[in-house]
């Protein structure tokens, strides 16, 4: 008897120690976090989207086609959202941001597509073919005029255009200009301007299209060769203050004698500036606001910062004559006013097909 209960005794003992062994293990087995399910619904759809897009997408230059290379470059991010999904192990926040990038692809592919501009968009375009109509149906005809005096006197004489042509372009020497008369269609909250131009030599005052000067809006080309855009606006954050909107084209140099195609673009909150076609320079870290009126007795001046008679010779006058007050030295050739924000394949179209054509 007393070896049974000796055996007893153990085995009650060991039982204790076996149970907790056993609890042991499966709190531990409990406390590894089970493996999350990853989602691939929407990644999967992306991707079978962006494919189908991408294969009926056709590249050329006319209305309904895509900017030569952008369908490589879908193609691209449709490879690494691919990479993503066929990776064992992704997580749902690398699968998440895969399908954010995709997303991001798409939205750049389509920009690259190339749609109709709305003939109403157009506020007013001078193809300077030997007068200073505005071929839009607008009625905003210009006016040739002699520079300011301090500027020169000078004046706008027909000059060949891109293609070698006499009299389809205008060269702007001391100051002369196209006076265009004032109107609201020349302010309004979104702006594109589109021109050839040829410089004539670096100049850090070559103004060629003002509205108002700073006091509304103005394009020129600085020291730099660069084209430079200025808009003023009232800031929307509720503080009751002006905002001066300065940008540059960064890297985009104009070269002296070469003509160029140029276009700038305005938004609130965004500036874009083109060179030949390509967007080459995009800024958005600037205030938002409402654009601001000009001087109603102001008119528009292709040429010149203002328009001659507006200058003045009387010290602290708002429109003094000032040296950086200047003018265009150099060529302009149609140029164009837009009252929307084009695309990147709009201008592109426009300059692919302006650099082949004369515009009649």
């Amino acid at each position: 008897m007393r070896k049974k209960t000796s055996q007893f005794l153990m085995l009650a003992m060991l039982i204790p120690l076996t149970i907790g062994l056993i609890m042991n293990g499966c709190k531990k087995d409990d406390d590894e976090p089970e493996p999350v399910p990853v989602n691939f619904t929407v990644l999967d759809g992306l991707i079978t989207d962006a494919h189908t897009i991408h294969d009926a997408a056709v590249e050329g230059e006319d209305i309904g086609e895509y900017q030569a290379g952008s369908k490589a470059e879908l193609q691209t991010a449709i490879n690494l959202a691919e990479t993503v999904r066929n990776t064992s192990g992704v997580t749902q926040t690398q699968v998440d941001a895969a399908v954010v990038n995709l997303q991001a692809a798409l939205t750049v592919f389509e920009s690259k597509k190339i749609t109709e501009i709305a003939p109403e968009s157009l506020v007013a375009e001078w193809l300077m073919n030997g007068d200073a109509t505005d071929n839009s149906g607008n009625g905003h005809n210009g006016e040739l005029k002699e520079g300011y005096h301090l500027n020169g006197s000078g004046t706008v004489q027909p000059t060949v255009d891109r293609f070698g042509n006499p009299d389809y372009a205008y060269k702007f020497s001391g100051g002369g200009n196209i006076e265009v008369p004032a109107a609201p269609a020349f302010n309004p909250p979104d702006i594109t301007i589109v021109t050839w131009i040829q410089l004539d030599e670096t100049w850090a005052h070559n103004y060629f299209f003002s509205n108002d000067i700073w006091n509304c809006w103005k394009l020129q080309v600085q020291d730099a060769n660069k084209p430079f855009f200025t808009r003023k606006i009232l800031k929307d954050d509720g503080s009751g203050d002006f905002a001066w909107i300065d940008k540059d084209s960064n890297t985009g140099i104009l070269v002296n004698n070469e003509w160029t195609h140029i276009a700038v673009s305005y938004k609130s909150g965004e500036m874009t500036f083109y060179i030949n076609g390509a967007n080459i320079m995009f800024w958005d870290d600037f205030p938002t606001g409402t654009p601001v009126d000009p001087n109603p007795l102001v008119n528009l001046v292709i040429g010149q910062a203002l328009p001659t008679g507006i200058y003045s010779d009387v010290p602290g006058d708002p429109y003094e004559w000032k040296e950086w007050l200047g003018y265009l030295r150099g060529s302009l050739d149609d140029l164009k006013f837009y009252n929307i924000v084009l695309t990147d394949a709009q201008v592109h179209s426009i300059y692919t097909w302006e650099k082949d054509n004369v515009i009649e």
